[in-house]
């Protein structure tokens, strides 16, 4: 395997990669920019925990049955509908920015993902073999990369050009425009599923391999849900660092990360997606530990970008892996499973990290150090056997 296993894919194939691309872009945006706005609004830690946290829990709900729903209705028209929800959320999010409206806008934000990710995920996988999953996989989540690191910039560098009373508003409408880019290149995207395979019976054997991969994932929720979402503040809390530099710094993050990502199918041929998985959490998870006690932001934003890239490189690989354990008709719902385990626990660790960075910079890295650690070891016990 090289390089040369990137190319030769299909149309459909690269309009999903485009579609990420820009998905990534306008959505770090808003996902950086978002915590501010709120802050803006004067609410504290626990207020913005639970505006996430309730964005993430009917994401985790609804995840039970969208892989049945996009099954039935059709990969291609659940992630248009997932669009529309997407719209619908961020207009309420700009246009009425009371607390118990936005908590409405953060249920619809919960609905669209949750409708999103199964389906876009079993769409691309549909376009490829078992043997080159790894590297469209890579390839989709390499581009989307490197449209994230685009949106942080955008992110940290908007509010200061929109300037005025209220530069955060007009960023997330600038973050507008991607979804209706998405619409049209999704729009021209062929189905993958016939009428036979929009038929699926739910057995316990589908069950249990499902079960074996969202334990891990669960752990990980747990443990990202308590930290991630509040980096942005935490570097400016901590270090008195401005927007454009955490915007910057998240940037260089994804950069390194999108390239990178290019080598980690090689690495794969080579030793193998568990062993490739475990070292680099594994790795993830010790640097996670330090951060809180760096001395200086240099450091940290340092310790930041290798524990980031190390933790999330390898998600293309784990899903190019799980997927060889189930048919086409079964992706869908093996997919939004395996998210409902990840986003519910991401969920319940958003609020308590919240109340936590209240009390204390320091602890919530620790407790997610201790829960990266359980998920690592799970994962080799559980997938060792299995190695190619």
């Amino acid at each position: 395997m090289s390089l040369r296993d990137y190319r030769g894919f299909s149309r459909d194939a690269k309009l999903v990669v485009a579609y990420s691309f820009f998905g990534w872009l306008g959505g770090n945006i808003a996902w950086f920019i978002l915590p501010f706005y709120f802050k803006a609004m004067d609410m504290d830690f626990t207020e913005i925990g639970t505006l996430f946290s309730v964005s993430t829990i009917v994401q985790s709900l609804l995840l039970l049955v969208s892989g049945q729903i996009s099954v039935r209705i059709g990969y291609k028209k659940t992630v248009l509908l997932a669009l529309v929800f997407y719209l619908t959320a961020r207009a309420i999010q700009i246009f009425y920015p009371v607390f118990w409206v936005l908590i409405m806008a953060s249920v619809v934000l919960g609905i669209a993902t949750a409708l999103e990710w199964p389906a876009l995920a079993a769409l691309l996988s549909g376009e490829t073999t078992d043997e080159r999953r790894h590297y469209l996989f890579t390839l989709n989540s390499a581009l989307g990369t490197a449209g994230a690191a685009v949106g942080m910039i955008l992110g940290g560098a908007l509010p200061r050009l929109f300037g005025g009373s209220a530069p955060y508003r007009y960023t997330l409408m600038f973050a507008l425009l991607f979804l209706i880019i998405q619409i049209c290149l999704i729009a021209f995207v062929s189905p993958v599923l016939g009428r036979e395979e929009k038929r699926l019976r739910i057995r316990r054997n589908l069950l249990l391999k499902i079960a074996k991969f969202a334990f891990p994932g669960a752990l990980i929720g747990l443990g990202a849900g308590v930290t991630i979402p509040y980096m942005g503040l935490w570097f400016n809390l901590r270090f008195g660092t401005s927007l454009e530099s955490i915007g910057g710094l998240f940037a260089i993050q994804q950069i390194v990360m999108a390239f990178g990502m290019f080598l980690i199918p090689l690495i794969v041929d080579r030793i193998g997606s568990v062993r490739t998985v475990v070292g680099f959490n594994g790795s993830a998870t010790a640097l996670i530990v330090a951060l809180p006690f760096a001395p200086g932001f240099l450091i940290a934003a340092l310790i930041y970008i290798v524990r980031t890239i190390l933790m999330n490189i390898v998600n293309p690989i784990w899903d190019a892996f799980a997927l060889r354990f189930f048919t086409k008709e079964e992706r869908a719902t093996s997919i939004a499973l395996r998210s409902f385990a990840w986003t519910s626990t991401f969920g319940i660790g958003q609020y308590l990290g919240g109340i936590i960075f209240d009390y204390s910079l320091t602890a919530p890295f620790l407790i997610t150090g201790i829960l990266y650690g359980l998920a690592v070891v799970a994962i080799w016990i559980l997938f060792a056997e299995h190695e190619e």
